[in-house]
């Protein structure tokens, strides 16, 4: 059973080519990074209640924090896209960023998205100032088709290799160079664009947090300052409290239940009928 198809796989992986990559050194310096986070609190199908954190923190040499803000957004949405919402706080809190250190990194590509606004936040930054965005996963596989670049780039040390324009399929445009780095040893290869000087020895100085080898620690802290996983049932109280004091017991009651039920996995729907 599966011999045929993973027969076929194994021949991708078969092929091999040589990359020159390029070695990667520490240097310290200042360093900022910027995230977000969103989640819908209500809903009564038609309107939905959401709230948006998004903040940056930056680093100087010695790894202390000397800027950081984070700040919440409240949001009543019709038929809007929660997570454009949660995109254009980001990038106001990128160009906030951008001001206080000539490095910044941000969570994910660096794509000309539509309705984002990306290109036009980026085009406002100073050129000294390097934009850089990390992606923890990547379905780029430009060199080898079916194969993760991450993985077809993949060579012991500290390195990265910039992806030829020529080779890149854009379903969305660049909005700076991409490449495959590794920044430790230990860690592992991570696609990354930038959008001005490669600071790739920077950025190694920064991944050498024994709990994420080869991830920069900032972007990783930030995350946890603006993440709703922990913080989701503070503004759910919150927002009972609010829509209690005006009236509004039964719709809050009715739109958390009808959240819930949109939650639930269809199947699990199903195996309740069984």
């Amino acid at each position: 059973m599966f011999k045929d198809i993973v027969g076929q796989l194994r021949r991708g992986y078969a092929e091999q080519q040589q990359y020159f990559v390029t070695p990667i050194d520490a240097e310290p310096g200042k360093i900022g990074a910027v995230d977000g986070g969103a989640a819908i609190l209500w809903s009564n199908t038609v309107q939905s209640i959401g709230i948006i954190l998004s903040g940056y923190m930056v680093y100087n040499e010695t790894h202390e924090i000397v800027h950081h803000n984070i700040e919440h957004k409240e949001i009543l949405l019709d038929e809007d896209n929660l997570d454009i919402h949660r995109f254009h706080c980001e990038l106001s809190r990128l160009q906030e960023a951008s001001m206080l250190c000539d490095c910044v990194l941000f969570d994910g590509a660096l794509m000309d998205v539509p309705h984002t606004g990306f290109r036009e936040v980026l085009d406002t930054i100073d050129e000294d100032v390097t934009v850089i965005g990390i992606s923890k996963k990547t379905r780029l596989d430009s060199l080898q088709k079916g194969i993760p670049d991450t993985e077809t780039v993949n060579y012991p040390g500290k390195w990265f290799y910039r992806i030829p324009d020529n080779v890149v399929q854009k379903s969305f445009a660049p909005l700076g160079d991409i490449y495959i780095a590794k920044l430790h040893e230990r860690g592992p290869p991570f696609r990354v664009d930038v959008k001005g000087e490669p600071l790739f020895d920077r950025l190694s100085y920064f991944s050498r947090y024994l709990f994420c080898l080869g991830y920069p620690y900032p972007l990783m802290e930030i995350h946890r300052a603006t993440t709703l996983r922990d913080k989701k049932e503070y503004y759910q109280t919150e927002l009972q409290k609010a829509m209690f004091d005006q009236g509004l017991q039964k719709e809050y009651l009715s739109g958390v239940y009808h959240l819930e039920r949109e939650r639930e996995e269809f199947h699990q729907v199903l195996d309740g009928l069984v």
